[in-house]
């Protein structure tokens, strides 16, 4: 009898470790996901630099044009570096939001393998 009791109690101490295991594997899926949205978060705003700059490079090559076309030689030349630096702006922030995206895709394989050993056990 004494060794029926301790083998229930060990059987049910058993069990208890493994929810306790998935409960954690399930945390950790779900704290992958917050960090995956948030890099998601990230690259949309490094997107959105992107946008901003080569919109502002575009205006200042219309500017540059135009001085070009007016012969004031200095302030196309001015423009035309204001441009080129806008445009290296945009592809600096266009490799962040590379980046970001890679982190996010590799957080939400680590979220989809942490699922996947919640439901094994």
């Amino acid at each position: 009898m004494k060794q029926l009791i301790v083998f229930l109690f060990l059987m049910l101490g058993m069990s208890y470790g493994a929810y306790a295991q998935d409960d954690y594997y399930i945390r950790q899926a779900q704290s992958y996901m917050r960090e995956a949205e948030y890099y998601n978060r990230q690259a949309d705003g490094y997107d959105r630099e992107v946008e901003y700059y080569n919109k502002q490079a575009r205006s200042y090559m219309r500017d540059a044009e135009y001085y070009s076309r007016n012969n004031n030689p200095d302030k196309a030349k001015m423009y035309t570096e204001w441009a080129e630096n806008a445009m290296d702006k945009a592809r600096m922030y266009m490799g962040w939001s590379k980046d970001a995206r890679d982190k996010a895709v590799m957080y939400m394989r680590r979220s989809q393998e942490s699922m996947e050993r919640a439901n094994r056990r």
